[in-house]
């Protein structure tokens, strides 16, 4: 019982400390490894070192996944470029293997005194030395786990185990359970410890390790797809990337043992010899192998890579939609070009507006999962473009550019929320198993005066006149619907519960949309302050076209 103790309380350190050592570690470096990540694009061979410094660093082929496709989704560069990056990841992981395969047990002990005087002093309070404190404890939770782990075998019945291990481990039932352990732990390091520990006290040898770390290394491909649940489109693609680095890798390593004795050559013995008959060392070097064999053919061969990951996961709308028009990282250097192509961008979202609302004389059944994707993208987008100017900003601008990127600034952040509220107001609309006049009204109304305000974005200043003025100050029309609604909601379920959350998100909808037009209209109205507003004929026009939309 005390084995299954010590190897359950450091597996358990080993999972909390490299979630603690990653999580900490992105946070800190985070934009340096973006940065890093988006330099390492020119050709495969940096792309697959930058990713085997990332998986290192992080000890997760996953977050450099993660990172990778989310500058995937942002535009900064393609699956193409991400594929060797997310490659080279799974080599830099094997690094805590060799980590396990060294007698760490006193730097470990010295370690756990030195960050826990750390924490006692406060260390971690002091400005920029959080996160490193961090990540100092996640990896003294790894190396202690690591130490429990390798320690816990050593109190077996070594000869009657062994005994047992003959009889009831062939090849097929290690490959099962590096299969199963992997698929479970979503790591292929982990049971590769665990093998390495077991071969330690000689309960295991080179061969028996061998088809159970095979199995760990395919099954932590498989175990990347099914983490990423619903995942669809570019960001299950790089997960797919994942599991043809595995599989290239067991296939290489595996014929390469399998066909070794055609041509009078003993695979395990050669490795045995690389390890200088070391166990620790001949099973890192396994381990190594499988990684480097599997992502140097995915790596340089991305396009082939590529087209295999867009079959299996085919771009969907989201994708298109989340993918800036105008926007690029290297627009930066020229801050008033850059500054041009953010405010094309953010009109470029405005006339998205519509497309976020139901067309309720339309049938679809299909309609409304399609504007989910496009709030979804247009909401990575509108995020993009806020990244964008505020960086734009941080690089030091001349004043009246300052002021332009300011004003901007605010747009853009109207935008999403004007975005956001849209698409509550939609999901509030779609919840009624039959829309009532009210509510068709209401959608009918503000969709018509999202479609004015995108027509205004190529019109002249006087269409903005229009909208600001249609959408002004309804609070006492509003306030009686709702009093009304609030009467009737008591007797009438959820059905008025809901109208009365419809017209709450219509009335900030109509206030965002104004404070849009003011935006887009304000530096015009510098120069033309002298130009009248619009006639009540104007606006009696356009809520006419509102009415019959």
């Amino acid at each position: 019982m005390l084995v299954i103790a010590e190897l359950m309380a450091g597996l358990g350190l080993l999972f909390v400390g490299l979630k603690a050592m990653s999580t900490h570690l992105q946070q800190a470096t985070g934009r340096k490894v973006r940065g890093l990540l988006r330099r390492a694009t020119r050709s495969p061979v940096t792309g697959l070192l930058c990713g085997t410094l990332a998986g290192a660093a992080t000890q997760s082929s996953n977050a450099v996944a993660v990172i990778s496709g989310n500058l995937v989704r942002g535009n900064a560069f393609t699956t193409r470029d991400a594929i060797p990056i997310v490659a080279g990841g799974n080599i830099g992981t094997s690094a805590l293997v060799f980590v396990a395969a060294i007698d760490f047990r006193l730097l470990v002990l010295y370690l756990v005194g030195v960050v826990g005087i750390g924490f006692h002093f406060r260390l971690d309070r002091r400005q920029g030395m959080g996160e490193w404190m961090g990540v100092a404890l996640g990896l003294v939770l790894v190396l202690l786990g690591l130490d429990f782990i390798k320690q816990a075998p050593r109190a077996l019945d070594v000869a009657a185990l062994a005994l047992n291990l003959d009889s009831g481990v062939t090849p097929l039932v290690g490959f099962i359970l590096g299969l199963v352990a992997s698929t479970i732990s979503q790591s292929s390091s982990t049971p590769t410890i665990l093998v390495l520990a077991l071969m330690q006290t000689g309960l295991l040898g080179l061969d028996d390790a061998l088809c159970i770390v095979l199995g760990a290394n395919l099954g932590s491909g498989f175990a990347a797809v099914i983490s990423a649940g619903a995942l669809r489109g570019t960001g299950r693609q790089l997960c797919y990337v994942h599991v043809l680095v595995k599989m290239v890798g067991c296939a290489v390593v595996g014929g390469a043992v399998l066909l070794a004795p055609l041509f009078g050559r003993d695979a395990l013995a050669a490795l045995d010899q690389l390890g200088r008959g070391e166990a620790s060392l001949s099973l890192s070097l396994l381990f190594l192998t499988l990684q480097v064999a599997g992502a140097l053919p995915v790596a340089f061969a991305r396009g082939l890579t590529e087209r295999i990951v867009a079959a299996l996961s085919p771009p969907t709308v989201e994708d298109g939609a989340a993918r800036p028009r105008f926007i690029h990282d290297e627009a930066l250097a020229d801050p008033i070009t850059a500054l041009d192509l953010a405010i094309s961008e953010t009109l470029r979202l405005v006339k998205l507006l519509p497309t976020l609302l139901p067309d309720l004389d339309q049938t679809e059944t299909d309609a409304a999962d399609e504007r989910l994707a496009l709030w979804r993208g247009a909401a990575s987008v509108g995020l993009a473009v806020d990244q964008f100017v505020a960086e734009l900003i941080a690089a030091g601008l001349a004043r009246d550019s300052l002021e332009v990127a300011l004003h901007h600034q605010s747009l853009v952040e109207n935008v999403r929320t004007l975005q956001d509220t849209l698409h509550d107001f939609t999901e509030v609309v779609e919840g009624f198993d039959e829309v009532p006049p009210l509510a068709f009204a209401l959608s009918e109304s503000l969709r018509a005066i999202t479609l004015s305000l995108a027509d205004a974005t190529d019109g002249p200043g006087e269409d903005l006149d229009l909208i600001i003025a249609l959408a002004g100050d309804r609070s006492e029309m509003l306030n009686r619907i709702r009093r009304q609604l609030a009467a009737t909601a008591l007797d009438a379920g959820s059905d008025a519960r809901q109208l009365l959350l419809a017209t709450s998100l219509f009335e900030r909808a109509i206030w965002l949309v104004r404070r849009s037009a003011i935006a887009l209209r304000a530096p015009e109205n510098e120069d033309n302050r002298d130009r009248p507003a619009a006639s009540g004929a104007d606006i009696k026009r356009v809520e006419a076209d509102a009415h019959r939309a």
